[in-house]
């Protein structure tokens, strides 16, 4: 939790609450309470209860934090000043601590109205809002502190955490890519490159950051990205310095003890995984971790119930479901067995083994038919697997080759990596931008519809498409393609712009300053978009002067 300090940008121990108007009906209201004042205050509360009286005395309930009496106190104060904006701001930072964040977000929503400039404001309601789930509200929040301080790393992590649970990845790079980093942004926009397939640019941002800082966050985002790019052994190196260098963090323990399982180095695991049991025996990667040891260890009844209280934490992990499936089967229970590999499957565990066991489990229970259809399945997510292994070598051949100039090489082994593996739509997006570079416009085309018609959501794809189409002429296609990037990615700033110019060719000068207005919404200095639109207005006037 953000710290008071950190919203009001002053040193923690000091006054706490600032300056404030503030009062109360009565000083015998807070004495029949626990919110007890000391009594040189409650004495000039009853002689003399002047706002700053009462500033003074919610300051002192702020540093003793009883913030729930600060609160009480501030909620008396606005029936005196309803529409003041710094005592609208104090009663949501009081209720904002007692982490009562539904009731913090109509203060604060008061005080942005009554004086939109004060960037804490903005910050406190933006995260009581992300609190509350209400991400595209918060997001607002974030954007307007931006507008008032765009070197803002809380604003920064703010809205680049709104956008990573909005799977925007795209738009987080846009925003993080040329901002002041500290570790917290780093694991931000890390974490987008990696979740939209650019391992290799999420561990460059990690590593550099590294190079002056080892923080046990830094060091976890490290180990996530090697175990996402099959890199398991510099995973457990890595996991292995960081527990070396901060043994007590929780978090670098379970990254270490993830390493271990998942490398089978069963000697040092179960110690560890001993160890974080007793000291945390409800928690969810404690007891994967565990459950998956102890199916190893034949300890079928263990692994069990703990890999049960895991898929109850969390019912959307398959690794829990199929390991716990497993269990059940090695211990004569086919049946029960059945529906966790079923549920693995549906949450998208595409390792051939969980159609192999699901294929035995069937069997056992006398279903022949599901059995052969299991095998199938297995026999072909073995190819798959084989596939995208292949596709994923191609592809990083070619980024390669492309590094070194090669662009002839390069189209030739991305475009081997789709073909092995035409799901794996990075490998057909870069061969599309080879091919642009390379001025094969056809092929490219057809490559980009491939991407597209696998991944509707890709953004980039998209528009990239459109930007083949408004270069041929046809901006009715590239108006559709513009528009479906922007609803895959609302926060992609270029496809606003780009959405703009073509409805400004369209003549379509309404629809194009709208959009328009919502690139300079999210970003503000844009030099393209400020340039555009006084080229729109310009062509709009003429219009209307023939």
């Amino acid at each position: 939790m953000r710290s008071v300090a950190q919203f009001m940008r002053i040193p923690a121990g000091r006054l706490f609450f600032g300056v404030a108007l503030f009062s109360m009906a009565l000083c015998s209201d807070l004495s029949a309470t626990t919110c007890q004042p000391p009594p040189t205050l409650a004495a000039r509360l009853k002689s003399h209860p002047t706002p700053q009286t009462w500033s003074d005395l919610g300051n002192w309930f702020g540093e003793r934090s009883q913030f729930d009496c600060a609160a009480e106190a501030f909620r008396s104060a606005l029936r005196l000043a309803p529409s003041d904006a710094k005592l609208n701001y104090l009663l949501g930072l009081a209720l904002y601590q007692s982490q009562r964040y539904d009731e913090a977000i109509p203060p604060l929503r008061k005080s942005t109205a009554a004086d939109p400039g004060q960037l804490p404001t903005h910050l406190l309601l933006g995260s009581s809002l992300s609190r509350t789930g209400q991400l595209p509200e918060a997001e607002e929040q974030w954007r307007a502190a931006l507008r008032i301080d765009p070197s803002s790393q809380m604003a920064l992590h703010g809205l680049a955490e709104a956008l990573l649970k909005e799977q925007d990845y795209g738009a987080v790079i846009e925003l993080l890519h040329d901002a002041h980093l500290d570790d917290t942004l780093t694991v931000d926009l890390a974490t987008a490159y990696g979740n939209g397939g650019q391992l290799d640019d999420a561990i460059a941002v990690v590593t550099r950051a590294m190079e002056t800082s080892s923080s046990p966050a830094l060091s976890v985002t490290l180990v996530t990205l090697y175990i996402k790019e099959s890199r398991s052994d510099d995973a457990e190196r890595a996991a292995q310095k960081a527990y070396a260098q901060h043994p007590d963090s929780f978090a670098v323990q379970i990254a270490y003890m993830k390493t271990l399982v998942l490398n089978g180095d069963w000697a040092p695991a179960r110690p560890l995984g001993k160890k974080l049991l007793l000291e945390k025996p409800h928690d969810f990667d404690v007891l994967y971790a565990n459950g998956v040891l102890e199916r190893q260890d034949n300890e079928f009844e263990a692994a069990r119930d703990h890999l049960t209280e895991a898929a109850d934490l969390n019912p959307r992990a398959s690794d829990v479901f199929y390991n716990l499936g497993v269990a059940f089967a090695r211990l004569h229970n086919p049946r029960n067995a059945i529906e966790p590999l079923r549920k693995a499957i549906a949450l998208g565990d595409k390792q051939p083994e969980v159609h192999f066991e699901l294929a035995n489990a069937l069997r056992a229970t006398g279903d022949t038919d599901g059995a052969r259809q299991e095998m199938a399945a297995y026999q072909q997510a073995v190819k798959d697997g084989e596939n995208y292994t292949l596709a994923v070598s191609k592809t990083k051949e070619a980024d390669g080759d492309l590094a070194k100039g090669d662009l002839e090489l390069a189209i030739q082994r991305y475009r081997e990596g789709f073909q092995a593996f035409p799901k794996y739509t990075l490998a057909g997006y870069k061969l599309a931008l080879a091919l642009d570079k390379a001025g094969q416009s056809d092929e490219e085309r057809s490559v980009l519809q491939q991407v597209v018609t696998t991944d509707p959501g890709f953004a980039a794809a998209l528009y990239q498409l459109g930007y083949l189409e408004s270069r041929s002429g046809d901006n009715a296609s590239a108006e559709q393609h513009f528009r479906q990037a922007v609803s895959a990615a609302p926060a992609y700033t270029q496809a606003w712009i780009s959405l703009a110019a073509t409805l400004g060719m369209e003549s379509k000068f309404p629809a194009a300053q709208e959009a328009l207005a919502t690139a300079l919404h999210l970003d503000p200095r844009n030099a393209e978009a400020r340039e555009l639109s006084h080229e729109l207005t310009v062509a709009q006037n003429q219009q209307s002067h023939n």
